[in-house]
């Protein structure tokens, strides 16, 4: 319990601190049901977010979920509360009820709280400047100009949700979807358990090597920093190549110009 609340609490500020847009969701939620006269509008845009929020909230339904859905993306149900449709349709109801100079005051302090209750979105907290035509980070660049095409590919966290966009004939053992995994104790199949082996502080080449192999992977890219347990030879795997942030290791079977995909896209 203590640890759905303070998983529930985290996400929840993470999503909502440093804006007024919350109080506002739930003062528009209840203008809505009090006011608006169509069941429709009324289920949609009323009753409907306060019900995701019970469940976000709720300690029964909120485990449940979390045991579903992941403890990682469990902060997501917040995104089906449509926020941008209950406060608009809520200040339409309010607007409707007044005329003439008085709607139009009203307008403007309603414009001014949807304009300062929010973040700024294109921050630099959240946006930074794009260094190439394809709009991924510099360091992916870096890598898939070392790496040939049409070869499968086992690779860091950092670079996974990257590397197809720059090169599509690449294959990837695990997306950025495997994060789902980091919150489970156990996994099962050679691929959940080789990127638990990979999160590990210090990698054991000693697991990683055969499952490697028994997957297929050609190539195997890791943070520059990484430590490892065991030598990649002993299960044929020797350095390919590397850039300032990253080390790539390639199967000593490969032959320059193989195609080692998975699947063909």
């Amino acid at each position: 319990m203590q640890g759905f609340i303070e998983i529930a609490k985290t996400d929840f500020m993470a999503t909502f601190e440093d804006s007024w847009i919350f109080p506002v969701l739930i003062f528009c939620i209840f203008w809505i049901l009090w006011k608006e006269q169509d069941r429709t509008k009324k289920w949609l845009a009323g009753i409907l977010p306060l019900i995701l929020l019970v469940l976000y909230w709720c300690p029964i339904t909120g485990i449940l979920l979390m045991k579903i859905l992941g403890e990682n993306v469990y902060w997501r149900i917040l995104w089906l509360v449509p926020v941008s449709v209950t406060i608009p349709v809520a200040f339409c109801l309010l607007l409707k009820s007044m005329k003439g100079g008085a709607r139009f005051a009203v307008f403007l302090i309603l414009s001014a709280v949807i304009v300062l209750g929010g973040k700024k979105v294109l921050s630099t907290e959240w946006f930074e400047p794009s260094t190439n035509v394809w709009k991924v980070p510099q360091n992916v660049v870096a890598v898939c100009d070392l790496l040939p095409g049409n070869v499968h590919v086992l690779a860091s966290n950092r670079l996974t949700p990257y590397l197809r966009l720059y090169d599509p004939t690449l294959t990837l053992e695990y997306a950025r979807n495997a994060l789902i995994f980091n919150g489970m104790d156990e996994v099962y199949g050679p691929t959940a358990n080789l990127y638990k082996a990979i999160q590990e502080p210090e990698i054991d080449v000693d697991i990683v090597g055969p499952l490697a192999r028994e997957q297929g992977c050609t190539f195997l890219i890791f943070s520059i920093g990484r430590t490892y347990a065991g030598d990649w030879e002993d299960y044929g795997y020797r350095e390919y190549a590397s850039t300032d942030e990253f080390r790539i290791f390639v199967d000593e079977d490969y032959e320059e110009g193989q195609d080692t995909r998975k699947w063909e896209d």
